[in-house]
């Protein structure tokens, strides 16, 4: 698998754990308004379907961060503490986003509500991630040359053509 197909992968993966882990998050509250009688199944569905589905662009986004660093060599140095405040600083950008565009609509114990939710989902799924990360280590060792993908280097395959000879007739 080429090299830019792995960091892709990566980023996909890095977005799922942000939604999986937004949305897991938001169903519990969702399930806790639901009981209460504040919240239809529905308002709880599309509540977790909104917050999941920016969760996971929010991860794909934080993930391509990462890869930036890490080109750089500052993965290593990016310590799990940087890591959170860089995804609590991506909720408080989801929050600002929410909020001028359908913020009115807000009382201010929902505003308060949604940044603090953001802001602690946003720096959990970030540090996650980070862990998840670090375990999973690298794929090259130290002093290993990343493959250099040239013009010329993979030879093409003749096409085939289709033959004439019609079997079982």
């Amino acid at each position: 698998m080429p090299r830019w197909l792995k960091i892709v992968r990566g980023m996909v993966v890095t977005g799922l754990t942000f939604a999986v882990g937004v949305g897991g998050v938001v169903s519990i509250f969702g399930a806790v308004a639901w009981l209460r009688g504040r919240a239809t199944v529905r308002d709880v569905l599309e509540t977790v379907g909104r917050f999941s589905v920016a969760s996971f662009l929010l991860g794909v986004a934080f993930a391509g961060v990462l890869a930036i660093a890490a080109r750089a060599g500052l993965f290593k140095k990016l310590s799990i503490r940087l890591g959170t405040v860089l995804g609590v600083g991506a909720g408080l950008i989801y929050w600002t986003f929410l909020a001028t565009t359908g913020g009115r609509s807000w009382s201010p114990r929902v505003a308060v509500l949604n940044l603090v939710l953001l802001v602690v989902m946003g720096g959990g799924s970030a540090a996650a991630t980070l862990v998840i990360a670090r375990r999973a280590g690298s794929a090259l060792g130290p002093g290993d040359e990343l493959p250099r993908v040239g013009p010329g280097d993979e030879e093409t395959q003749p096409k085939r053509r289709k033959s004439k000879l019609r079997i079982g007739e």
